[in-house]
């Protein structure tokens, strides 16, 4: 709202709330987790880098100067520069017994969950208002709770559950009220 302009309207808000709602259910209500303040501080810090980002991105789809692979290409370039010390610290290459197998998943993780995944958030963020991107991408942690119990046995838990809920129906709830919102806004005529 502040740095474009974009309204955010009592759908985009009760979105916002209802997906940072569910977002505290799903990391807070299990209970047994322990907070710890440097984890905040990075967490914050992380956020506040992904907000940047979709600022930025929304600001160069606007003006039509949005290049998702210049984008992309330069996101990762800032993220391994603030990286590198910390890799530098604990070594640049990962030991291991099976080598083979860490390279081809790393070649995974570079390509389909990183270059991939992000080259389509910035095609989305580039057209889509800043805080539908945003309550979207609050889908993360639920992708990842989704993933814990499906792959590595975590048991879903009453928390699980209704903060999945609240998110799923955050966003479901934006969508629909920008659908309704969209189909209201008369096609500009074509002039020629």
């Amino acid at each position: 709202r502040l740095a474009l302009g974009e309204r955010l309207g009592r759908a985009g808000l009760t979105a916002v709330l209802g997906a940072l709602a569910g977002l505290a259910v799903l990391v807070l209500g299990s209970g047994g987790v322990a907070v710890r303040p440097w984890g905040v501080l990075l967490a914050l810090l992380s956020a506040a880098g992904y907000s940047v980002m979709t600022l930025l991105t929304r600001w160069w789809g606007r003006d039509g100067g949005a290049d998702n692979s210049a984008t992309t290409v330069g996101a990762f370039a800032v993220a391994s520069g603030c990286l590198l010390p910390l890799a530098l610290t604990e070594g640049l290459v990962p030991h291991t017994a099976d080598p083979v197998r860490l390279l081809w998943l790393l070649a995974y993780i570079g390509t389909v969950p990183t270059a991939l995944a992000y080259a389509l958030y910035f095609a989305g963020a580039a057209v889509v208002r800043s805080a539908t991107v945003s309550v979207v991408m609050l889908l993360e942690p639920v992708s990842a709770a989704v993933l814990a119990v499906a792959l590595l046995g975590e048991r879903l838990t009453p928390a699980t559950l209704a903060g999945t809920a609240l998110m799923l129906g955050s966003v479901a709830g934006l969508a629909v009220a920008e659908t309704r919102q969209a189909r209201a806004v008369p096609a500009e005529p074509v002039l020629g």
